[in-house]
């Protein structure tokens, strides 16, 4: 997995390695570990809906 500079949950800059290499935040980690599995899935992103005009 590569490292990413933001949270992949709230978009927050990331500052710790470990955070980093996770792609998580400790504090959106936390909470997606309390969600229940169906909850998770529709945090992940969806590349098969058209962006539209607005980005």
């Amino acid at each position: 997995m590569s490292e990413t500079r933001f949270c992949t949950v709230c978009g927050r800059p990331l500052r710790d390695p470990v955070s980093r290499a996770r792609g998580t935040g400790p504090v959106c980690a936390r909470k997606l570990r309390a969600m229940t599995p169906r909850e998770r899935r529709r945090l992940l992103p969806v590349d098969d809906v058209p962006a539209g005009p607005y980005l």
